[in-house]
């Protein structure tokens, strides 16, 4: 058995979340409030924060933008595109593939953002429901924190967390040109470039949106402009001010909600899943497509918690939690399960529906074949006490189902 002060331990060496800067703060404040308090907005609760978390996301690509990485498309008008998938997004409406390797910050680099952005979230909603809960940023062997000083509870999770998609940013630019093979001089349709003009120069991001003939064309709204190389909050100040126009809520919520529903169904039919993360590899692929990327997005961009290697190490990592703490003396009621914005939509039945309503004890008697055959005052504790996600709450304890009941 641990220390009696094991829990106590760990909370002590725990800090309190803090956003990247004032601007994130009041993006995920307002966010939080927008989705609880639009009520023209028709969606769940969960799905239009599922939603916002990964605009939230999108705020921290593209502070980290950099001249390179760019892409000259010239349907319709002459554009320097910058995708955060293998392929031009807007050919990609159409059906059409163009390879561009994508345009992500480093792992390391996103990796700490989607933690920090999804324990804010939940330290909002918190807040806007009026539940005196501390999200705590916690040392091993847990990633997160609840504890509700109050009640006596305490829940230490595992976090597991990534967008399901992150808009392309878009930038005017004139007309490229090239020759051809008799020297006259065409127009270019797609070329690799790097972009020189990114301060200063009208920044937007392309929401796909259906047209009357039910066919996802580009739409785009501006985030304004970053003012300098060292400009860390021009796209958080960006999308603080697109927010206030309802056109753009609800067309990038809908554009969400049928990405989030056709990545689901992997329904490869819908042109919108080649701009999801995760989304493979079309059949189709032109014979050109080049770099060394066999498809647009691989599982290691999964959704959520929905790539299997995090929901393995997510599950023992759970199981060790409970393990070390669950039979530990303490003054709180100890919790434990896995953190996340997006619940494993294609691989929960797989993986976690035939395990998350396991119990299990700690014993040394051996041949034990029912619970009548251990000692009557034998603790029996869950394995899940709490699958967290804004999408989906799976719970086997009152306090979690009464926490967070509006992601019900």
């Amino acid at each position: 058995m641990q220390a009696n002060n094991w829990i106590e331990n760990i909370i002590k060496k725990s800090s309190s979340i803090t956003a990247n800067n004032t601007y994130e703060e009041c993006l995920i404040a307002r966010l939080v409030n927008i989705a609880k308090n639009q009520q023209t907005i028709d969606l769940p609760f969960g799905i239009k924060i599922a939603a916002f978390y990964d605009l939230a996301i999108a705020a921290v690509y593209y502070t980290n933008i950099t001249n390179t990485g760019w892409l000259y498309c010239n349907e319709d008008s002459p554009k320097l595109v910058l995708p955060f998938v293998n392929c031009c997004p807007i050919h990609a409406l159409e059906g059409k593939f163009v390879f561009h390797k994508s345009s992500k910050p480093t792992s390391a680099k996103i990796g700490q953002a989607t933690s920090r952005v999804l324990l804010l979230f939940y330290r909002e909603i918190f807040t806007a429901f009026d539940l005196d809960i501390d999200v705590l940023k916690a040392t091993e062997p847990a990633d997160a924190i609840f504890l509700d000083k109050a009640r006596g509870n305490v829940f230490f999770g595992e976090i597991k967390s990534s967008p399901l998609l992150t808009p392309a940013l878009i930038m005017d630019c004139e007309e490229q040109t090239t020759y051809d093979k008799e020297g006259n001089i065409i127009p270019m349709s797609h070329k690799p470039t790097d972009n020189s003009h990114i301060n200063n120069n009208e920044l937007f991001v392309m929401i796909p949106h259906k047209n009357s003939e039910a066919q996802w064309i580009p739409q785009y709204f501006s985030i304004d402009s970053k003012q300098s190389n060292s400009d860390d909050e021009f796209a958080y100040k960006g999308i603080l001010n697109l927010i206030k126009d309802k056109d753009f809520l609800h067309t990038y919520l809908n554009y969400w909600n049928e990405s989030y529903i056709a990545y689901s169904q992997k329904d490869t039919s819908n042109n919108i899943f080649w701009l999801t993360n995760a989304c493979g590899k079309p059949t189709d692929l032109p014979d050109d497509w080049s770099g060394g990327v066999t498809c647009i997005s691989d599982e290691k961009t999964s959704v959520g918690m929905d790539r299997t290697d995090d929901i393995k190490k997510g599950i023992y990592q759970v199981l060790k939690l409970g393990s070390e703490g669950k039979n530990v003396n303490t003054l709180f009621h100890y919790k434990v399960g896995i953190i996340s914005n997006i619940h494993p939509i294609r691989h929960f039945n797989v993986y976690l529906k035939p395990i998350k309503d396991l119990v299990w004890t700690i014993t040394e008697q051996e041949g034990v074949s029912y619970a009548k055959e251990l000692p009557p005052e034998q603790p029996i504790y869950n394995l899940f006490d709490g699958i967290i996600t804004f999408t989906k709450l799976y719970s086997r304890d009152g306090w979690i189902s009464s926490l967070l009941r509006m992601l019900k």
